[in-house]
């Protein structure tokens, strides 16, 4: 930093050291809030909604691995607002949130594809083991015991 004639800070490197301090924190609190979010998502996990004989493990197991999918998702959605939300124009978050949707509507529609297939599995499966034909209609056939 240079002084002036009077041995004074100039103005002009005042306003450039606010400008880089200014950047400096938006920095931190980027990272403490990717942290925090990133805590926040590994910490969540619930009972499974499939429990019961009628359902799978294969059903359980895509089940968690879909909840950590959609975690990962959304703090990977925090983290990119944040650091849109740096963005003095505004412009940042007015280009993510398109983007933002059509990815979160493609990963719904993928995990709902992959999920219905599973209990379709699941259902043959239930239907074999109570001697049904696979439209759930009665075959004549005895339940098979132990399946």
């Amino acid at each position: 930093m240079e002084r002036g004639a009077s041995g004074n800070v100039r103005m002009d490197d005042l306003v450039s050291l606010q400008g880089s301090s200014q950047m400096h924190w938006y920095i931190i609190r980027a990272a403490l809030a990717l942290l925090a979010a990133s805590g926040l998502a590994a910490c969540q996990s619930s009972q499974s909604s499939f429990q019961g004989e009628n359902f799978s493990g294969e059903t359980r197991a895509l089940e968690k691995q879909l909840n950590a999918e959609a975690a990962a998702f959304g703090a990977a959605q925090g983290a990119t607002s944040i650091a849109a939300s740096a963005d003095p124009t505004g412009i940042a978050n007015i280009v993510k949130a398109p983007v933002a949707m059509a990815a979160r509507n493609a990963m719904a529609t993928s995990a709902n594809a992959r999920m219905d297939a599973q209990l379709a599995r699941d259902e043959q499966a239930l239907y074999r083991r109570y001697g049904m034909n696979p439209d759930g209609t009665p075959s004549g056939k005895k339940p098979v015991a132990g399946q």
